[in-house]
């Protein structure tokens, strides 16, 4: 039986005397029956002697090692996503390829925040 709720005082004289009883508590041993079942279901679940580990191809390997499909999937939405960011700058670098023929003028009209489709229009 456990005593009632001690005081702050004598916390761990309560702690004592209730962990006291469980260790004096006595605990009787499994009986044959249930050891039996739970050896035998283990038993089931060992692999048979002398199996071999099944192969594993390189291309699951290297996705296993990237994390999986998941993983996968955000390193394609980011790599999408670099190669759109970059074609918008190639679609600049046509009117500064032109600077040194003469065309400066389109150049400077071209330049600024809206070389990145970034203008700010009014309407």
């Amino acid at each position: 039986m456990t005593p009632k709720r001690p005081s702050d005082e004598n916390v761990d004289a309560w702690l004592d005397e209730a962990l006291g009883e469980l260790g004096r508590t006595p605990v009787g041993a499994p009986s044959n029956d249930l050891m039996s079942r739970v050896l035998g279901d283990a038993m089931a679940e060992m692999p048979a002697p002398g199996g071999q580990a099944p192969r594993r191809s390189a291309l699951r390997q290297i996705l296993q090692g990237l994390g999986g499909w998941p993983a996968l999937g955000g390193l394609a939405a980011a790599a999408a996503t670099g190669f759109v960011v970059g074609l918008g700058v190639l679609g600049t670098s046509a009117d500064a390829m032109a600077w040194p023929f003469g065309y400066d003028a389109l150049y400077q009209d071209q330049s600024g925040l809206d070389a990145f489709g970034w203008d700010f229009e009014e309407g």
